[in-house]
């Protein structure tokens, strides 16, 4: 039932593929034991003396394809993988039914940067050397960057909606959240949401020339640290994170256990510059995300991400997040 207000939305089920861990009791001991994962890449000074950052962090993943249908997996590349992973442990961990997915009120949105590297280095060896014979029919699937979403849809055989978000390091942030508002005003009933990035070099040489990466290379475990006076920017990584939101009236009629429930979102463009925040913009998105959220002091975490943290942030997702012991009422 949707009201003037629109329907409740809760988490039931998540999962992810992290250097942290690949479930959530691996990641949460690492977490409360403060492990930095963050690696020195020793050859990058010799193959790229320009570059100033030799930080990453990469994760230990391999992909169990026996586990899994060949002809569903075939247009995935690495970070389709991850994000496949993801997915199957957040369903498992719900105990999501698998027949409704394909009923057409269970969508997906999720992001990812771009695809992966691999094939499209194939599409520029064709460019460079004119060869063809590297290209497939599943190169660009593997390469484009709605290729998670794109995978996860025809793999799950869903029928809703599709949202793909490719918005740098904000995908994942704002799939969950527009797939939090298809939920709530009564467009589907379930949604899988997340994002998935794979590491390359690339990645970090873009950030690199924006003056926002990490340089602490001789010191890899005591960064990035966001909120530390002495922070000297980010550090590129990779991985997945799925996490499944139902209309809680969906919930509560199969008997899932309630994670969370997001009360609020909010999200801008910044209207002046891709790279450089402004902060009037802030206040634009905290005002849309806190809409519907009348106790301030009910909120008990802000996540915020940026390109450079030692600016304003560019955008910023209140996720207000209410822990559910039991029934909510």
């Amino acid at each position: 039932m949707v009201n003037s207000y629109g329907r409740r939305v809760v988490v039931t089920g998540g999962s992810l593929v992290s250097a942290l861990g690949n479930d959530w009791n691996e990641a949460e001991k690492n977490l409360r034991a403060l492990s930095n994962f963050t690696r020195t890449m020793d050859d990058w000074q010799k193959k790229w003396p320009l570059l100033n950052t030799h930080l990453c962090c990469p994760v230990d993943f391999q992909f169990d394809s026996e586990k899994y249908s060949r002809k569903k997996i075939r247009g995935m590349g690495r970070v389709a993988q991850m994000a496949l992973v993801a997915t199957e442990n957040a369903l498992e961990d719900c105990n999501f039914p698998r027949d409704v997915l394909g009923n057409g009120r269970v969508g997906i949105a999720y992001g990812s940067s771009m695809g992966s590297v691999d094939p499209l280095m194939d599409f520029f060896t064709m460019l460079v050397t004119f060869e063809t014979s590297k290209i497939g029919a599943t190169t660009y699937i593997r390469s484009m960057p709605q290729t998670c979403a794109a995978n996860l849809e025809v793999y799950y055989g869903l029928k809703g909606r599709i949202i793909t978000t490719n918005t740098a390091c904000t995908s994942g942030s704002q799939a969950i959240g527009y797939a939090y508002e298809q939920i709530k005003f009564g467009l589907q009933d379930a949604m899988i949401a997340g994002g998935a990035e794979e590491f390359s070099p690339i990645d970090a040489a873009a950030f690199d020339t924006l003056f926002s990466t990490s340089t602490k290379n001789d010191t890899p475990k005591l960064t990035p640290s966001p909120f530390d006076k002495n922070r000297d920017g980010l550090v590129i990584g990779e991985g997945a994170g799925t996490l499944i939101l139902e209309s809680l009236e969906h919930a509560q009629n199969r008997g899932a256990k309630i994670l969370a429930e997001i009360v609020g979102f909010g999200t801008t463009t910044d209207g002046t510059h891709i790279t450089s925040p402004n902060q009037s913009t802030i206040w634009i998105v905290q005002k849309s995300a806190t809409s519907t959220f009348t106790a301030r002091e009910r909120l008990e975490a802000t996540f915020a991400k940026a390109t450079r943290f030692m600016t304003f942030l560019k955008e910023m997702f209140l996720f207000q997040v209410q822990k559910v012991i039991s029934v909510i009422r």
